[in-house]
């Protein structure tokens, strides 16, 4: 199965190239169809993300298909193919489309085992298929694709623990509360981390993120995009009184929650459990405060903690997932081996059809005088005879391939065999 591909990532390249070689949905839409036009090459899907650009090509000519993307390629990034060569890699067949399993499935990922990348190669493949430069070959590998991520997820933990900051900060507020549905979180400030943070909030079921900003202007955008109430900084304590998750990250060198103000909030709340997340450097929360009873405070070194650990956790799966993909690589190989024989088979069958027809018309006629029930006897021997003498020399056929032991010389010889085109 010639599938190949030819890309770079964060492994192979230093952003200031990568970014020459990134593809927007636009790009694809316009370049996917000239790459199509050029010799050697028969499909066409192009993958691109902040941290790859992949080109993954159908060719019965590899190596010539090579030449022609590395200089395409290096047209493109404006350097030369020698230039360019130290940076691409180029994958073949069985390791071309392992690498496409283990790219979907997160394993080469600069967050190992994130799951968005499963959507932009989704994305990748439906907008060739909808281009038409993914046609018959493409079509099924990237059914066979999304069936392996889907048993890579259901099979392993891979994607399952939290690897950043503010992921793991808000698992464990889901360790603590159960679940978040309806539970109302305070974002003290509006930068990146916090950003992240409201995302992953969102996504667990919380109902409202109220923020509070140096800024105010930037305290109003986000909460207005996750649906909470923006405050000014020196609202903070009137913020915290409605809440049942704060997380902070401000940048401040001195801390901005302090024990003896939290501990008048807390009587105020009637002392109902309150989760502090703080995610900051230097830390933005008194630790003391984690003395207060019903208050849950975790700093970044305990969030560390989990992250590291889950890093370990989704290496040992990854592992797992890696022999999953291996077994599911030979599989889609066997499948399209199975598919090249039958237009063989199909041939085979015609012939063997075509010399039972004309050998019993010849009957037929000599036999013109015998009743119609005969004839119909003669027709059904004669149908029996030969599947029967199909079916051993096929299912041998079948089973080698299978078995991965079908070359072009055993090919050629069942051709020649039974005098098949």
């Amino acid at each position: 199965m010639p599938v190949c591909v030819v890309g770079l990532n964060f492994k192979s390249a230093p952003v200031e190239v990568r970014e020459r070689l990134n593809f927007s949905m636009a790009d694809t839409e316009n370049e996917a169809p000239v790459l199509l036009s050029k010799p050697y090459i028969d499909e066409v899907v192009i993958l691109s993300t902040c941290n790859r650009s992949e080109v993954y090509v159908y060719s019965e000519c590899p190596q010539k298909a090579r030449v022609v993307l590395e200089q395409y390629l290096s047209e493109r990034a404006g350097f030369s193919q020698e230039k360019i060569s130290e940076f691409l890699y180029w994958y073949e067949e069985f390791d071309a489309v392992e690498h496409l399993f283990r790219v979907a499935s997160g394993l080469e990922s600069m967050v190992l085992g994130e799951p968005q990348i499963a959507g932009q190669v989704k994305d990748a493949f439906e907008k060739a298929i909808e281009i038409g430069t993914a046609k018959r070959v493409f079509v099924n590998l990237y059914r066979h694709t999304l069936q392996t991520v889907k048993v890579v997820r259901s099979e392993t933990d891979i994607s399952k623990n939290a690897v950043s900051v503010p992921f793991a900060a808000v698992e464990l507020a889901k360790k603590i509360f159960g679940k978040l549905n309806g539970k109302k979180a305070l974002l003290v400030g509006a930068g990146e981390m916090c950003e992240l943070a409201a995302l992953h909030l969102k996504e667990n079921g919380v109902s409202s993120i109220d923020v509070v900003n140096r800024t105010f202007s930037k305290a109003e955008i986000l909460a207005e995009r996750y649906g909470g109430k923006p405050y000014p900084f020196e609202k903070l304590y009137d913020a915290i009184e409605d809440v049942d998750i704060v997380l902070t990250s401000t940048g401040s060198k001195e801390p901005v929650i302090e024990y003896e103000k939290i501990k008048k909030v807390m009587k105020k709340r009637g002392f109902a459990s309150l989760i502090i997340l703080d995610i900051a450097v230097p830390r933005d929360v008194e630790p003391e405060i984690g003395n207060i009873s019903d208050i849950f405070l975790f700093d970044i070194d305990d969030l560390e903690k989990v992250v590291e650990a889950n890093k370990k956790k989704r290496e040992k799966e990854a592992i797992v997932a890696g022999e999953i993909i291996k077994t599911r690589v030979s599989e889609y190989l066997k499948w399209c081996k199975l598919q090249d024989l039958n237009p063989i088979i199909a041939s085979l069958r015609k012939r063997a059809e075509e010399i039972r027809r004309s050998e019993l018309e010849k009957s037929l006629k000599k036999l013109k005088d015998y009743p119609d029930d005969v004839k119909k006897e003669l027709d059904r021997l004669s149908y029996s005879i030969v599947n029967k003498m199909l079916h051993q020399p096929i299912t041998e056929f079948k089973k080698a391939a299978k078995e991965e032991q079908l070359e072009n010389k055993m090919i050629h010889f069942f051709k020649s065999l039974f005098n098949i085109d």
